[in-house]
């Protein structure tokens, strides 16, 4: 039998925003007031095309009864900072491809070091009006893409322009698309005026110093944004089927016995390193069960990327010890997170459990023990793309202290010598 843990619409159905034909200017600004007037003249020329356009299908102009084909997206304001334009492409692809939540104004910004420094004044703004077509029973959506383009050595530029142009009194989402944001001038004036922050740490080529940098983040004085990471996200149907074990009440005792767990994540260079999302689950499950750890994770002689640490369990007189062990595979269903978590009682006797990914859109659990009859089924969770990633993330406004748990307890045992196989 396979039961639902996603409902993450198919990409092959997805409609995409285009941009509306006319509704687009290109141009070499000086601040970010040219920009907005563009957008004023741009949307006027929309309406008076529509207003023509439902004239010449017969609708009665202004009085009303014409049926409403598009609506004005007014959710939030998204800022994507990348470092290139190959980047910058992924990242206007996956905005255009949002299912149900989209942002009134998306700004992307481009600060490309291998772009070559130009002494002309101003930055190379693209702005766009996109509609994504009507969609079940839904109007039109219509919403603003504003891309602009400097060499690294100009992106404080970036930020003095990226402020003005955030609607008022709608939240904002800075996407960090970028390097590590740590002694960004950039990230550090962005940060300052947004609500929350999304980051991929599965793009993260030395995942120790991303995940303290973004625990140091989580932990600073005052700091009011909520932190979100797509590599918690894949997680999701993980940790779900994971508790799913113990709700049976005869299972619940055998959360104290756990004593292995052993994790293969992603590690291939043309879809990223899910090593990031094995230790936030790891972390997960060491935050909640109350696992302590002894320091990092430490390699496994002559088995590259594998690595394994002790930790401790338990109170005083009943410890125990808790051997994680976190492997690499190259295969493709793993993507840019897990392929599959084993979990094992008093070695196997007391209870063994695994959550295992058959393929692009089935997750296969086994539960078995002394005490409880063997069970084995199928799941529907597809493997989440880009727009479902960030649809998710844009749903969020608040702190997720599970989450910033997790990335605690991952952060005090990612391995300083582990270099990830990034995604190209």
């Amino acid at each position: 039998m396979s039961t639902p843990v996603s409902s993450a619409l198919p990409p092959s159905t997805r409609p995409v925003a285009r941009p509306i034909p006319g509704a687009s200017w290109r141009a070499r600004v000086r601040d970010a007031g040219e920009i907005i007037t563009r957008l004023n003249i741009l949307w006027r020329h929309v309406a008076e095309m529509r207003r023509a356009e439902q004239e010449a299908a017969g609708g009665p102009p202004g009085d009303g009864s014409w049926p409403v084909e598009s609506a004005r997206a007014a959710t939030l304001n998204l800022i994507a900072a990348t470092r290139s334009q190959e980047d910058a492409d992924r990242v206007r692809q996956t905005i255009t491809s949002l299912s149900d939540i989209y942002p009134s104004r998306a700004t992307i910004l481009i600060a490309d070091p291998a772009a070559t420094a130009t002494a002309a004044p101003g930055l190379d703004v693209q702005v766009d009006l996109l509609e994504q077509p009507a969609y079940r029973g839904r109007p039109a959506i219509i919403f603003e893409c504003v891309t602009v383009d400097v060499s690294s050595e100009n992106e404080r530029q970036l930020a003095s322009i990226a402020s003005p142009l955030l609607v008022p009194d709608l939240p904002d989402f800075l996407w960090w698309s970028a390097d590590s944001e740590e002694g960004s001038p950039l990230f550090d004036e962005l940060i300052q005026i947004c609500d929350r922050l999304i980051v991929d740490t599965a793009s993260s080529r030395h995942a120790a110093g991303t995940m303290q940098s973004l625990h140091r983040f989580t932990r600073a004085p005052g700091v009011g944004t909520a932190l979100g990471d797509f590599a918690w996200s894949r997680l999701r149907p993980w940790r779900r089927l994971t508790t799913q074990f113990f709700d049976v009440p005869a299972a619940l005792p055998i959360l104290e016995l756990i004593d292995e767990a052993t994790l293969t994540y992603g590690n291939s260079p043309h879809q990223g390193s899910g090593f990031t999302s094995a230790l936030l689950y790891a972390g997960w499950l060491g935050s909640r069960l109350n696992w302590r750890t002894p320091g990092e994770l430490l390699p496994v002689r002559g088995e590259l990327n594998t690595w394994r640490a002790t930790l401790r369990a338990g109170t005083a007189g009943h410890q125990r010890e808790v051997t994680l062990t976190l492997r690499p595979t190259a295969r493709p269903l793993a993507a840019a997170t897990l392929l599959d978590v084993r979990l094992a009682a008093e070695g196997g006797r007391a209870g063994f459990f695994t959550v295992e990914r058959l393929d692009d859109d089935e997750i296969s659990t086994t539960s078995d023990g002394p005490d409880m009859p063997g069970t084995t089924r199928t799941v529907f969770a597809p493997l989440p793309d880009g727009p479902d990633l960030l649809a998710e993330e844009l749903r969020v406004f608040s702190r997720d202290p599970i989450f910033e748990a997790a990335l605690a307890f991952a952060a005090d045992m990612a391995p300083a010598g582990f270099v990830g196989a990034t995604r190209r």
